[in-house]
Parts: C-alpha cells; structure tokens; sequence
C-alpha cells in the first residue's frame, strides 16, 4: 500500500511550572544590582529607518539586550564618530511590528527581516553562549536491549558573529562569519567537530527593499516552537534506542531539507521587503554533498502585523549522482510544503500552532528495482505552542510555556510483520519556565515527554518513552 495515503494524526498539549525558577525571579526583583535597571517592557515598536532603536535579538534564540531607547541619547555620545569595531547596537536587530512578547522565542525570532541593520561602514560583533544541564529516562520497548536507561549529561554553544558592512546610507555589501565552539552536542555542526562555522555568507541590497544573500546560512523559519524543543539539543530528537537509533525516529516538518546550513552546497537567495507587513524569500541550492549533486528551489513568504504573523512555503529538492554511469543511479526527490500562524496579545500571551508534509521519493542502484522502498514515502507534523507572561506588572521578566509537536513518517515498505507500509511516529510535548536577569542572562528550566512508536521489519511493534529535564543557562552579546 502506498504510504501517500496514510497520515494519522494525534493533538496534545501540555503545559508545566517550575518552581525553582519562580524562586530566581523573586531574587533577582529585589536585587539592585542590575546594570540594565529600568522598565522591562519595550516601548512601542517603530520601523528601523527611524530615530528609534528596538530591543534586538539573534536568529536561532539569541537575543541582544540593550533597552529602547533613543540613538541620539546621551547627546555627547553622539557626537563622537562611531567606532569601526563595535557591539551591534539595538537597531542592529529591527521590530518595525511588535515581534513578541519581550525575551520571549518569537522575540528572539527575526521573522525574516533584514539583519544585522547596520546602516554604516564599520565590523559588527556579536553573539552568544549556552550550557544545558540535562537528565533524561528511558523507558525501551524495543528487541534486546534493557528496559530503561538514564543519562546525565551536558551540552553548550558558543557563537562569535562577525559582520563587516560598507555602505553609502542606502546601498550596502555585508559579509557575516560566525565561528562556534562546540560543547558534546548531540545534534553536532555537519563536521562532528569542536570548533566549527555556522553562516558564511556575502550579501548586496538596498536597506529595506531587497537583497541577494549567497552562501552558507540559514532560510526563513516557517515554524515557531516555543520555548522546548530548541534546536542543537537532543530534547528536539525525541526517544530512541538502540535498536532504531535517532536517525529513524521521524522529526516534525519545516521545509528542512533546505531550511539548515549546507555543509557541501550553497544557498543563493533573493529576499524581498516590498511593505512592513511583507517579507518573501525566494531560496535555490546548487552543490554537492556526499557525492551527490544538490539542485532545489524553496519560496517562502510571511505576513506580520505584529498581533497576527502568518508563514507559508514550499521546496523542492533534487540530488543526483554526477557520474551517468549505470551503476552510480543514485537520485532522490524532496518536496513538501509548510504554514504557521502566531498570535500575540502582549503583554499576557502569545501562541501559535503549525503544519507541514512532505513526500520523498529515492533511487538507489543497490536496491530492486532502483527503488529504495525504506527511504521513499511521506512525512506530515504538527503542532502548537502558548507562551504567558502571569504577572506583568510585578515580574515580567518571568514567562511560563508550553507545547507539543506529533509528527510521523511511513515508507513504501510493506512490513512483515503487519503487512502494511513501516511506520514511525513521534509525539513531544513540553512545559518550560524563564526568567531574564539583567535583560542579557536566561535562566530557563524545560521539562518534557516523548514517545516513539516503531513499526518496521526488524520484528514487533513497540513504543519507547522518554521523561527529560534541561536547565539552560544563556549569555547574549
């Protein structure tokens, strides 16, 4: 039975406190310490071109920290000429709409503006770090292994991020490098290495209207979790053991296969602001990687009013083997299509819920038939997130969360077992708890839920389940 026409679907949220954090953010009210000390709460969002500068923040759930405020402010700082190298300043970071509640993962969220804003000749320096302190049980159902195990471990990123920029005040040419020090990541940079790079890219435009970004970075994010799930932990992968390790269990839908940064290929894209309220992306791939040639194409638009943001794409991804010959076959076809839409009604809540399926088709020249009945078949996922800030006026800097994404995968091979199409299903769910000191340090406590269901041949159906807890400890410059 084909797999096209199988898609199960299951709905569940789940939503959790953490105590220990509340206990922080009461700490941190009465300290008077803080070097940031004001009001927490933006001021109302206004267009970059203007005499303003917003709270900043960095792709990927990295803010920068600065409060608003205005640039001409103090006067005799003004005055003095900007240094060549500096820290990049809020109005690096644009919110011509409000992009979330403050300190919040749609704040951190560049939604597909132009950024880093830096409307002057000089370097730009920035960046971030993180340790995850993390505990994780599993409970196994798979053949031959023990019925449980527990981990203990620790993860961390540091980013540096580079950015050189010439420009005449309209016109300008970036160049952005970042470097990254690597600490046991399970979901590691593409060179399993310690120090590594993310984006390596060269981009030309007009401020506001348009530019051409090429090289290695990352596209428009169609999706927007909520505070688990972050990317570059092993929460994100669900459960697995060793029977189907993390490779199989099927992970939720965000036009992926062209959504990273390619570790052999390049991305080129042309990025469009023609309104405040619209962004387009229109991304193609050209390259190679593990020996096969890489051609694709991924459009991408979002709508943002601020209260209301709506995200939709497509890709389509070709790899092909360079050598015609027979015996080298190889190609695989990707393509699939993904929404999100977010509501925020700052500063109390914020939520969202997203949708994406994809269908994947692959030759392989060692299989029957040149099919690779195992690889080729569907993915579809889905989900939702709520954020709530519960007492804005006495802690704002506190934010409660939670969430939950289902997604699955089955192939076009017919199990031995079942005698339907394999079959792989994950189900996350989280509850999660922050406070912002200092508007630079996160404090955040994730805790979460996973199951896993395998059905393929390698003998009964079975389920592993997953209990985990991550303190994130976060450092923005």
């Amino acid at each position: 039975m084909s797999a096209r026409a199988r898609f199960k679907p299951i709905t569940t949220v789940v939503s959790l406190a953490a105590l220990s954090v509340l206990w922080l953010a009461r700490a941190a009210v009465a300290s008077d310490a803080d070097p940031f000390a004001g009001d927490t709460a933006p001021a109302p969002s206004v267009s970059p071109a203007a005499d303003t500068e917003s709270p900043p923040a960095i792709p990927g759930g990295v803010p920068g920290a600065q409060k608003q405020g205005p640039k001409s402010a103090p006067a005799e700082a003004a005055e003095a000429p900007p240094a060549l190298v500096q820290q990049l300043p809020a109005s690096a970071y644009p919110e011509p709409f409000i992009r979330g509640l403050y300190g919040g993962p749609l704040w951190l969220d560049m939604q597909g503006l132009q950024w880093p804003y830096f409307p002057r000749t000089g370097i730009g320096l920035s960046g971030y770090g993180w340790i995850d302190t993390d505990y994780k049980h599993l409970r196994l159902g798979g053949p031959n292994v023990s019925d449980h195990n527990t981990f203990l471990f620790q993860q961390g990123r540091f980013l540096l991020r580079v950015t050189p920029t010439y420009t005449n005040g309209t016109w300008f040419v970036q160049a952005q490098g970042e470097i990254v020090a690597n600490k046991n990541q399970q979901d590691a940079q593409p060179t399993q290495g310690i120090v590594a790079a993310d984006d390596v890219w060269v981009r030309t435009g007009v401020w506001q209207s348009w530019d051409v970004t090429a090289g290695r970075f990352q596209a428009f994010d169609v999706f927007q979790l909520g505070m688990g799930l972050d990317i570059d932990t092993d929460e994100r992968i669900g459960a697995y053991d060793g029977t189907n390790n993390y490779a199989v269990v099927p992970q939720l839908y965000n036009l992926d296969y062209m959504f990273g940064r390619p570790a052999g290929p390049g991305n080129v894209a042309l990025h469009l602001y023609p309104t405040k309220y619209l962004r387009f992306e229109l991304l193609g791939r050209w390259g190679n990687t593990d020996l096969l040639n890489n051609l694709g194409a991924r459009p991408v638009g979002i709508f943002d009013i601020g209260w209301l943001k709506v995200r939709f794409g497509a890709e389509y991804l070709w790899e092909f083997a360079p050598d015609p010959s027979p015996m080298f076959q190889d190609d695989k076809r990707e393509r699939g299509v993904a929404g999100s839409v977010q509501l925020v009604f700052a500063p109390y809540v914020e939520f969202g819920v997203n949708a994406g399926a994809a269908i994947i088709d692959v030759v392989d020249t060692n299989s029957a038939n040149k099919a690779d009945l195992t690889a080729s078949g569907n993915r579809a996922s889905y989900g939702g997130f709520i954020d709530v800030v519960p007492l804005p006026g006495s802690l704002p800097n506190l934010m409660l969360g939670g969430g939950g994404d289902y997604a699955t995968f089955h192939d076009l091979h017919i199990n031995n077992v079942t005698g339907a199409d394999d079959r792989f299903t994950n189900l996350q769910v989280f509850g999660a708890a922050q406070y912002l000191f200092y508007k630079q340090l996160y404090v955040k406590l994730v805790v979460g839920y996973a199951k896993s269901h395998f059905e393929d041949n390698k003998g009964t159906p079975y389920d592993d389940d997953q209990f985990s807890a991550r303190l994130r400890v976060m450092y923005l410059y």
